[in-house]
């Protein structure tokens, strides 16, 4: 970047996919964010230049050797940071999207995991920066058209350098196939941009875990995998995700940017699994697991 301070752009409409996991989110339940531990000295969204962010990465990278303990490590440093709907975009002057390229000040669940994913695998921010736009865009080429828009049909097949779909590995026969049609051109009309290249309606098919399993599959996870909601509403797959941590003691927790408590927040599986009872619009849940380092990078980086 020409700069090396970092801005806050006021936000833009907010997109379809972020009005349904609002939706959904909200519908599970609105019982109070459970009390957490401490937070930790440096927050991420106190961080107001790269220099900083770079002496933060530092110190996380000495201590967590791992991609799953920077992802615990880093996403606990974001604890508390205030939710914004649809808070990345394709930076000043963007037709359809002007909100910043990167923003640790604010997040949605999207944006949340990306960064966090960014920040685990880079050694330093402008490194964080450029795989960011891989991990949110068609072949790291910043453009509306060519982000990823929808996270089970765009953000997971383009990224898998980085990640992989556990879900039938994990549920085994407890798993169900939910087919559905995504229409990116009518959600880019929607929004009023259509220029670009769209490609025409796409049928395709997901496995995912019915809800009643969660307890218990996620019980067998090493933690620092994403966790991913799906939805029964049409046109859409994933209505909210974040990542499963593991605790000090052990136990599991759904560590994400929540629409509720308006910040990023940790919530029992236990918590977490009485709420999607009651909520009939969530069917499942999907897996996704992150690559070990070894021989993982862009795919333009290789």
């Amino acid at each position: 970047m020409a700069s090396r301070s970092l801005s806050h752009i006021l936000l833009s409409p907010l997109p379809a996919f972020l009005l349904v996991l609002a939706m959904a989110e909200a519908v599970a339940g609105h019982a109070a964010a459970p009390p957490g531990p401490p937070l930790p000295q440096t927050q991420l969204y106190r961080l107001t230049t790269p220099q900083q962010i770079d002496d933060v990465m530092a110190a996380v990278t000495r201590t967590n050797r791992t991609r799953a303990a920077r992802i615990a490590a880093f996403s606990e440093r974001a604890l508390g940071t205030p939710y914004a709907a649809d808070s990345l975009g394709e930076g000043s002057g963007a037709a359809c999207d002007a909100d910043p390229l990167f923003d640790l000040s604010r997040v949605d669940c999207v944006t949340f995991c990306e960064q966090v994913l960014a920040l685990a695998i880079s050694p330093t921010y402008d490194e964080a920066f450029r795989n960011l736009q891989h991990i949110r865009y068609r072949d790291g080429i910043v453009s509306f058209a060519g982000r990823n828009h929808f996270v089970m049909a765009d953000w997971l097949p383009r990224n898998q350098w980085l990640l992989k779909d556990i879900t039938a590995d994990a549920g085994g026969e407890l798993c169900r196939v939910m087919t559905k049609t995504i229409d990116r051109r009518g959600f880019a009309a929607a929004r009023g941009c259509v220029d670009g290249d769209w490609p025409a309606p796409q049928r395709m098919s997901i496995r995912y875990i019915p809800t009643p399993h969660l307890r218990q599959t996620v019980r067998n996870l090493k933690g620092s995998e994403l966790l991913v909601l799906i939805t029964r509403r049409e046109g859409i797959f994933a209505s909210h995700l974040g990542f499963i941590i593991k605790a000090a003691d052990g136990s599991m927790l759904f560590r994400h940017a929540s629409s509720i408590h308006k910040k990023v927040v940790d919530e029992s599986i236990e918590q977490l699994s009485r709420r999607l009872a009651q909520d009939r619009q969530i069917a499942g849940f999907a897996l996704l697991a992150v690559r070990d380092e070894a021989g993982q990078s862009p795919p333009a980086a290789r």
